[in-house]
C-alpha cells in the first residue's frame, strides 16, 4: 500500500508542476506583451505634446475601453508589470521546490521517468 501511496503522490506532484509550468509560460506571454504595451506608449508620450488632445490613449480593461492620459496609461501598465513579475517569481520558486521535492520522492522510491539501470540505450519498452 506504501507503494501505492508515494505513486500517488508522485503522480500529483508532476502534475503540479505541469500545471506551474503553464502557468509560467502563460505570465512569460503577458509580460511580453506589457512590455511591447509600454514601449509603444512611450514613443507615443514623445511625440504629442502634452496637454494636446492627442496626448491620451485608449486601454482596454476587460470588455471597456477607457480613454485616459498617456503617463496614466503608462502607470497602469507599469504597476500591472510589476505584480506580474512578482507573481512569475514566486511560480518558479514554486515550481523550483516542487521539481526538487519530486527528484527526491523518485530517487527515495527508485522509480525515474527513464533511469539507464532501467532501460538500456536505444530501448524504451
Amino acid at each position: 500500500m506504501e507503494f501505492v501511496e508515494r505513486q500517488g503522490r508522485i503522480e500529483a506532484l508532476a502534475e503540479d508542476i505541469l500545471t506551474d509550468r503553464q502557468l509560467t509560460a502563460d505570465y512569460e506571454r503577458k509580460q511580453r506583451e506589457h512590455r511591447e504595451a509600454l514601449r509603444l506608449l512611450q514613443s507615443h508620450a514623445q511625440s504629442t505634446r502634452p496637454g494636446s488632445r492627442l496626448a491620451t490613449s485608449t486601454v482596454s480593461m476587460g470588455d471597456f475601453f477607457l480613454v485616459v492620459p498617456t503617463g496614466t496609461a503608462q502607470a497602469m501598465v507599469g504597476g500591472a508589470q510589476r505584480e506580474l513579475e512578482a507573481a512569475l517569481g514566486e511560480t518558479r520558486r514554486r515550481l523550483g521546490t516542487k521539481t526538487r521535492l519530486l527528484a527526491e520522492l523518485e530517487a527515495s522510491s527508485g522509480a525515474t521517468a527513464a533511469s539507464p539501470s532501467r532501460y538500456p540505450p536505444g530501448r524504451l519498452d
